[in-house]
């Protein structure tokens, strides 16, 4: 089998969870099932991250919702022959979905017949929530609604994070039909296993780890949370630590200045796994998220997940009161309570984070990678 991924840059596990479920699927179909793994990408990702190994790549943009860049077609055309030449069988989208239409036509237009994925990697419509420009909502809007129907229309099988999400898409693209969706969650990062024993070497550290946008992650609330919590525990051991870089970052800093957190550290982009080993809680407060990789990463390594409850694919993961805690939208009086009465009850909270860890192995790569298997293989015939 020749499978193809389109993204958005080369494929590293280092550049959000696109990424680290690219790459993880690029390693495994070649390791695993001695597949040969190609690669179309619209940019270079930084020369600081390691580049997954693949049989193959050519670089070009190609998404381009909204018709406005030179050079497209060329590179649709030449993206067509790439696909042609090594005889691919399927070619899986990441989430630009406009490709989908375009790579049809392209291959079409050149006599090859090849199955094209169309996968969404987020919520349906949370593109549209996080763009910055509302005078163009409208626009950007009956776009992205085109964009998800012909993906859908043009594509073998769109493939969402969630058997949730397939209402929500239908709703948002105007489709009546469910014969081509399949939903396949996000895989864990890491193949390595963490001895539940070990839980009892982990410190009092409550863990962030996340892009630092404030738009998508609501890291604030999380600060804001946290200055209550010192308030009320002055006397409290517990540090929150934040893993992760962007935009918003020295914004994060400064909230956190101005709310002389005494206990609060932010270490920028690290390799978050000694983070995820050292901590018994994870914190999450995003506006939404599609199937967050951070989120089964934390059980994996035993630190507890308390999520605030704004994605419908949350409940996949964690089984309030089991292996996580889930609190209502908007309950940030109900999130302090739930984290404080877990770090007064240290029992408890050994018991879930060897839920969390048992719990999580259902999104083992070698699960989650033998259910594309089993779809690209019915596709493919």
């Amino acid at each position: 089998m020749n499978v193809c991924f389109y993204t958005q840059q080369d494929i590293t596990p280092y550049t959000g969870g696109i990424g680290r479920i690219t790459s993880v699927l690029t390693e495994y179909f070649r390791k695993n099932f001695h597949w040969k793994v190609y690669s179309l990408y619209a940019e270079f990702s930084p020369e600081k991250y390691d580049k997954t190994e693949t049989d193959g790549q050519l670089q070009g943009r190609l998404h381009d919702r909204y018709g406005m860049r030179r050079g497209i077609k060329a590179n649709t055309k030449k993206a067509a022959l790439f696909i042609k030449e090594h005889n691919v069988n399927v070619v899986i989208v990441q989430t630009s979905l406009d490709v989908v239409k375009k790579l049809r036509r392209a291959t079409q237009r050149i006599g090859y017949d090849v199955r094209i994925i169309g996968a969404l990697h987020f919520l349906p419509g949370s593109d549209i929530w996080a763009r910055p420009i509302p005078m163009h909502k409208t626009l950007i809007t009956a776009l992205t609604r085109r964009a998800y129907r012909n993906a859908y229309r043009f594509g073998d099988k769109t493939v969402l994070l969630s058997p949730q999400y397939i209402g929500l898409y239908k709703e948002f693209a105007g489709i009546a039909d469910n014969d081509k969706f399949a939903a396949i969650p996000n895989a864990l990062s890491f193949s390595e296993t963490y001895d539940a024993e070990s839980i009892n070497l982990k410190k009092d550290i409550a863990l962030v780890v996340g892009r630092m946008s404030e738009k998508e992650k609501r890291i604030s609330l999380i600060l804001d949370i946290w200055g209550e919590y010192e308030r009320q525990c002055p006397q409290s051991g517990w540090q929150l630590c934040i893993v992760g870089d962007g935009k918003d970052l020295d914004g994060y800093k400064q909230r956190a200045k101005s709310l002389k957190l005494k206990n609060c550290t932010f270490t920028g982009s690290r390799n978050p796994v000694p983070f995820y080993k050292d901590a018994k809680l994870f914190l999450m407060t995003s506006n939404f998220e599609g199937f967050p990789m951070t989120l089964i990463e934390a059980q994996q390594f035993g630190a507890v997940p308390i999520a605030i409850n704004t994605f419908a694919a949350l409940t996949d993961v964690v089984t309030d009161g089991r292996n996580g805690i889930i609190v209502p939208k908007d309950d940030a009086e109900g999130f302090l309570k739930s984290m404080t009465d877990l770090m007064d009850n240290p029992e408890r909270l050994r018991e879930m984070a060897a839920n969390a860890i048992s719990d999580c192995r259902r999104f083992s790569q070698q699960n989650v990678c033998k259910k594309w298997k089993e779809l690209i293989e019915n596709i493919a015939g």
